[in-house]
């Protein structure tokens, strides 16, 4: 399965799966920027699977609209994969700069993680703690 849409809480994100060999997927007004002001959660009908996942405290993960009021981002920006859906900054990385939350800031950085739409991931019914490498 591979990941075709999110919704974050903290640091812990849900990712809705779709199969593999969906080509086109879609939620009400994907095409409309900001995505965060505009867009809905994809259609039922693409969904196959789930996985939530937690990241460790010291981690900050953060989404396109995070320091921004309204971001340039839309939701089929992100199935084009302009721009990841999520990011994740390790606690070592951010340690090596002043901290910043800003997504802008982070989304080219070295060392960071990051979850694009079409990535593959696997469903799951438990919550996937991630293990933040030492």
């Amino acid at each position: 399965m591979k990941i075709i849409d999110f919704k974050r809480k903290g640091n812990v994100v849900r990712f809705f799966l779709g199969k593999d060999d969906l080509t086109e997927w879609w939620g009400d007004d994907w095409d409309d920027a900001p995505y965060e002001h505009n867009a809905g959660e994809v259609y039922d009908e693409y969904v196959s699977g789930y996985q939530d996942v937690v990241f460790p405290f010291d981690m900050m993960v953060s989404e396109p609209s995070d320091g921004t009021i309204n971001s340039w981002v839309s939701k089929e920006d992100m199935i084009k994969r302009k721009t990841p859906c999520i990011i994740v900054v390790p606690k070592a990385v951010a340690e090596e700069s002043w901290w910043d939350d800003t997504f802008a800031r982070w989304v080219g950085a070295d060392g960071v993680i990051k979850f694009y739409f079409g990535d593959p991931m696997a469903p799951s019914r438990r919550i996937y703690v991630w293990e933040e490498e030492t």
